[in-house]
């Protein structure tokens, strides 16, 4: 059986849901001990990926990848670093909503053509950071939005919120460059660059910072609302910066998802 499965998850998510961002929580292969420091805002960039272009994967990365799945029995090894702070670019966040590795994230992320996802998954004994080549699936330049594929397991996955969000709706980012502020929903907008129909924009308070575009926008329950497009600056600079993220249709995603599982 693996080492995370949804009732753990969902034990974990409701400690953050009781006690908000600072919740303590587990993992199971902490031996269901909580570990100080760990958070539910930690657990939920457990539950995202991390885009990065291929250019970073070299052999000295993949090394210190693999002593970290190596890791001893209940250690949470999961420190390594990219070079964002240089100006690095080709770096995002994505959103798992599948077990067997389907991804969302900003089209505008997928700007190199040899692109990989991190993922931090659960052996038996240990949590670990993964990696794969990710294939474009599904990509719409006009709402900033993609699907796309990586050969890997995914047992930590994002449910689709599918009741609307409300004024009073509190929002996080689960990303794994966010700092894990909060913010709030403000309103739901068309995407007029995009005539389907199948996509909606969520502005929200959240701030954001590089890096975060792709991540999850999630809800205090650990629903997904959307993946986080651009950051909004106020006309005048008193105004507090508002954040985008974008949506599909779930019934869309999943066709789409469906549709290439048959390929």
């Amino acid at each position: 059986m693996p080492t995370n499965t949804h009732r753990d998850q969902r034990r974990s998510l409701a400690k953050y849901d009781s006690l908000g961002i600072d919740a303590p929580v587990t993992l199971p292969e902490l031996r269901n001990r909580t570990d100080k420091g760990f958070s539910a805002a930690d657990f939920l960039t457990l539950h995202s990926g991390l885009i990065v272009s291929g250019k970073y994967i070299d052999e000295d990365f993949k090394s210190k990848l693999a002593t970290s799945r190596e890791a001893q029995e209940g250690v949470l090894e999961l420190g390594f670093s990219v070079p964002i702070a240089k100006g690095g670019s080709g770096f995002g966040s994505c959103a798992p909503v599948t077990a067997d590795g389907y991804f969302l994230t900003a089209a505008h992320v997928l700007a190199h053509k040899d692109s990989y996802v991190l993922y931090a998954t659960s052996s038996h004994r240990n949590t670990y950071i993964d990696y794969a080549p990710i294939r474009v699936v599904y990509r719409n330049d006009a709402a900033d939005f993609a699907i796309v594929k990586a050969e890997m397991k995914t047992p930590r996955f994002l449910r689709y919120r599918r009741d609307p969000l409300t004024p009073s709706s509190t929002l996080f980012a689960g990303g794994w460059m966010h700092e894990k502020g909060g913010g709030l929903f403000i309103e739901h907008q068309s995407v007029n660059e995009e005539p389907s129909g199948h996509f909606r924009k969520v502005i929200t308070t959240l701030p954001m910072i590089k890096g975060d575009s792709g991540s999850p926008l999630i809800d205090r329950h650990g629903r997904l609302c959307g993946v986080l497009s651009t950051m909004r600056l106020g006309i005048i600079v008193k105004m507090k910066p508002k954040s985008t993220a974008v949506m599909m249709n779930h019934a869309e995603i999943e066709k789409l998802i469906s549709a290439d599982r048959r390929r």
